[in-house]
C-alpha cells in the first residue's frame, strides 16, 4: 500500500500528463451522472472508517465506466488540470489515517482535513492534527513535500491505455506549524510560503525517501479520481478520490 502521511506515514496522489483532445464539457451526460454519484457517495463517507470496503466496491464500477472514456480522451491539459489544490473526499488507503491513543495522549487525524497542492515538479500534502495531552488539546498543521517525475507518458498512440503520465515520486520533507489551516489564504501561496521556508515550519521525521508510483484514473476541472502504490507493493492499488478547491475549508 502506498505510504501516506507525516510522521509514520505519507499521503499521496496521481498528478499530471499530456494526451488527446477532451475536456470536462465532453463528458456524456450519463456519465456527467456518474460522476455526480461518486462524488455524493464519498461526500457523505469521508469521515467513516466502517464502511471503507464496502464503499471502494460500490465505486469501482462507477469509477471504471468514467475511467473507460478518460482512457480514450485524455485531455492535452491534464497536467494544468491537477497542478491546483484539492480536498481529499474519500480514501482507502490505511497508511493516511493516524489514530494513536495512549490513555492521556492521543493524536488524531481528521479525514476531512487532507488536501493537496500540486505544483510543477514538487506537490505538498497538507493536512491537520489534533493533539491531546492530558486536558489539552492542539492543533497541529503538517506539510509533507513529494518530488515527482512523469514515466510512460501520454501520446499520440497510447489513446485507450490506462496507467499514462505515471508519477514518479520520492518524498522529501516533513514538517508541523501550530494551529489550524489558515482558510483565508489560498491554498497555493500557503505551500509556496513553505517551500521557500517563510512559513516557520518545523522539520520532523517521516517518510523521506518513501517512493511510490500514481496515476489519475479520471481528472478535470473539479475531481480527481486517483490510484497508486508502494513501490515495495505494488500489488496492493490504493484509491483516491478529491476535489478542487482554493482554500482550507
Amino acid at each position: 500500500m502506498l505510504q501516506f502521511l507525516s510522521v509514520t506515514a505519507v499521503w499521496a496522489t496521481a498528478i499530471v500528463g499530456i494526451g488527446s483532445v477532451a475536456t470536462a464539457a465532453d463528458l456524456p451526460p450519463e456519465l456527467q451522472a456518474v460522476k455526480q454519484q461518486i462524488i455524493e457517495i464519498t461526500a457523505a463517507n469521508t469521515s467513516n472508517i466502517e464502511n471503507i470496503p464496502a464503499i471502494r466496491a460500490e465505486l469501482e464500477p462507477l469509477i471504471a465506466q468514467l475511467e473507460a472514456w478518460y482512457v480514450d480522451n485524455r485531455p492535452v491539459n491534464e497536467v494544468a488540470l491537477t497542478q491546483v489544490p484539492w480536498k481529499n473526499l474519500w480514501y482507502d488507503d490505511p497508511d493516511i489515517s493516524f489514530n494513536f491513543d495512549f490513555g492521556p495522549v492521543s493524536l488524531q487525524q481528521p479525514r476531512d482535513r487532507i488536501f493537496q497542492v500540486v505544483e510543477n515538479g514538487f506537490y505538498y500534502n497538507v493536512s491537520e492534527f489534533e493533539l491531546t495531552l492530558f486536558s489539552a488539546k492542539l492543533t497541529l498543521q503538517n506539510y509533507l513535500k513529494g518530488a515527482y517525475t512523469i514515466v510512460d507518458p501520454a501520446g499520440a498512440g497510447t489513446a485507450g491505455q490506462p496507467k499514462r503520465n505515471v508519477i514518479a515520486l520520492t518524498f522529501v520533507f516533513n514538517g508541523v506549524f501550530f494551529g489550524h489551516i489558515p482558510k483565508v489564504l489560498p491554498l497555493s501561496l500557503l505551500v509556496r510560503a513553505v517551500d521557500a521556508g517563510k512559513l516557520p515550519v518545523i522539520e520532523v521525521p517521516g517518510p523521506n525517501g518513501v517512493q511510490g508510483r500514481l496515476w489519475n484514473r479520471y481528472v478535470d476541472s473539479d475531481l480527481r479520481i486517483a490510484a497508486g502504490y508502494n513501490v515495495d507493493q505494488p500489488e496492493v492499488i490504493d484509491l483516491y478520490i478529491l476535489q478542487k478547491v482554493i482554500r482550507a475549508e
